[in-house]
């Protein structure tokens, strides 16, 4: 992260209020038409449901969080999602999000970074991820080392008359 900017940490035990800072930002990203499982409109309920049950995740230690700023008023946060079993060499990367005024000064690809160093701390050998077609996403994850090898055509519908491709990365590490 450049000089001045907010500090990249890990999460292990969020503090009270995440699930409601991690809704708000969740929120405040899905209607400036950020790609994060919802889109604008959406019903603010739903997205603070999932962000709490994201939240538990962490805590449990089943998901990983990285934050940028204060877990407690998150300027931005990605997770990481071990597999298990078979899969225990990878994780997949979820929900990387920047609050929409900070966007554009790589607050993003620097909270990617943590999330590839933090995999391979962990000992990961591959990330995986999905990123929504009709967006800048396929290219900024291509850029920063991941690689398309499939499509899932019409994997998700924003409404009736929309339906997205999900492009599939991976990176090895």
């Amino acid at each position: 992260m450049t000089a001045g900017g907010p500090a990249l940490r890990r999460v292990v035990d969020p503090p009270p209020g995440a699930a409601e800072a991690l809704g708000d930002l969740w929120i405040t990203v899905t209607e400036a038409g950020g790609a994060v499982d919802f889109v604008p409109g959406w019903d603010p309920g739903e997205i603070r449901d999932l962000a709490a049950a994201t939240i538990a995740a962490v805590a449990a230690g089943t998901t990983r969080m990285i934050v940028a700023g204060d877990p407690a008023a998150p300027d931005g946060t990605v997770f990481l999602a071990p597999g298990s079993g078979i899969a225990a060499h990878r994780a997949d990367v979820q929900r990387l999000m920047v609050r929409p005024e900070l966007q554009g000064n790589g607050l993003g690809g620097a909270l990617l970074e943590a999330a590839v160093a933090d995999a391979r701390e962990l000992g990961f050998t591959m990330l995986t991820l999905g990123a929504r077609g009709g967006t800048p996403l396929p290219h900024f994850y291509a850029d920063r080392g991941f690689t398309e090898y499939g499509r899932l055509g019409g994997g998700v519908r924003l409404s009736a008359d929309d339906d997205r491709d999900v492009h599939l990365f991976v990176r090895y590490l």
